[in-house]
């Protein structure tokens, strides 16, 4: 049975975060941001606070495509101003300070705190995810300062390097100590660049997180347009009528978890995936050992209930479980789509 929204609430720190390479906010479960066209603010959750919606009256927050609410728009790994609670700017969706409290973390013109990370370019590299992990989907992009500016959110969309999707996902003695693999492949250009890992969750709130890091090694510095993403659908898709899946039709969300009020509407995102793929497809687009409810894997489940529990699942599920990505495809803004969802075509989902 999936466990109601005020349950994320209770949890005294929220959530998860890139720990490989390591990020400017440092190990700092809550870096927030919220997907959709607005704000919301429930009575029965958090009174006077600004949370991402979960209900019907914001379908570009539950379709879950990456349509980070404007006030992030200038504040791409977080520490928003914009975004106020009780306790002031951010109130639950910070607790690493904002752009002005701390300007290293979030202001990427500036070194952040974090030692820089120098990778091959070109290279294939495995990056750690660290914390408690919330149903729907998380992307992998890269900006590099020399082409865009890199504090504008928009600016992760050109270089996409992978998705991969997740239930709620615990740790066996401690519900934060989950650890789980992003496999990407870099492009092949030298540069220093900031990597941002973004999730998508069916939560009161979304996630980022950014690193500095440096790509050297490759055989000239000329900027392209090439980039390889990990084959999850997410990486070329459209908002159309075609079957859901790699070149076709994006994977996405179709209704709320809840309502307003918020009691549960009987769905979730990753029922939505499964109705779409089906579960053996699903289990091969979830990041490895992040989806145990219906793949199974070494970690608990959370939300969509204990391990191989929330059927559909997959056949054989047990205490193994290992992605069918990456299966890399070369990409180009021209050739991927990805990047050109609009938020008024969600809307008619």
């Amino acid at each position: 049975m999936m466990q109601s929204v005020f349950s994320l609430l209770s949890v005294t720190a929220a959530h998860e975060y890139l720990a490989d390479p390591p990020v400017r906010t440092d190990d700092a479960l809550l870096n927030a941001v919220a997907m959709g066209s607005k704000l919301c603010r429930y009575s029965s959750l958090a009174l006077n606070e600004d949370l991402q919606c979960g209900d019907e009256t914001d379908p570009v927050a539950f379709a879950r495509l990456f349509h980070v609410q404007s006030s992030w728009a200038d504040f791409a790994c977080g520490g928003s101003t914009q975004v106020h609670g009780k306790t002031g700017s951010q109130g639950l969706m910070q607790a690493a300070g904002d752009m002005s409290s701390n300007p290293e973390k979030f202001k990427v013109s500036l070194q952040g705190p974090e030692k820089v990370t120098t990778y091959t370019a070109g290279s294939e590299v495995e990056m750690r995810l660290h914390g408690f992990f919330h149903p729907g989907v998380m992307r992998m992009a890269l900006c590099f300062p020399d082409e865009m500016d890199c504090q504008k959110m928009s600016s992760y969309n050109k270089y996409v390097l992978g998705y991969y999707f997740t239930e709620g996902t615990a740790g066996v003695d401690d519900i934060y100590n989950v650890d789980l693999p992003f496999k990407v492949k870099l492009p092949p250009r030298n540069g220093k660049a900031i990597v941002q890992w973004l999730v998508d969750a069916e939560d009161v709130r979304s996630y980022v997180s950014c690193s500095d890091i440096e790509l050297v090694g490759a055989t000239q510095d000329a900027i392209s347009d090439q980039y390889t993403c990990n084959g999850h659908p997410l990486c070329n898709c459209t908002l159309s009528d075609a079957k859901v899946g790699l070149h076709g039709s994006c994977p996405k969300g179709t209704a709320p978890h809840v309502t307003s009020d918020q009691s549960s509407t009987g769905t979730d995102i990753v029922k939505q995936y499964k109705d779409q793929l089906g579960a053996e497809e699903f289990c091969k687009l979830c990041i490895t050992n992040g989806c145990p409810s219906t793949c199974g894997g070494i970690y608990k489940g959370f939300y969509q209930g204990p391990k191989c529990t929330n059927t559909p699942v997959l056949e054989g599920c047990g205490d193994a479980h290992s992605s069918g990505l990456p299966m890399f495809i070369e990409c180009s803004p021209d050739t991927c789509k990805s990047s050109s969802w609009l938020s008024s075509d969600i809307v008619s989902v």
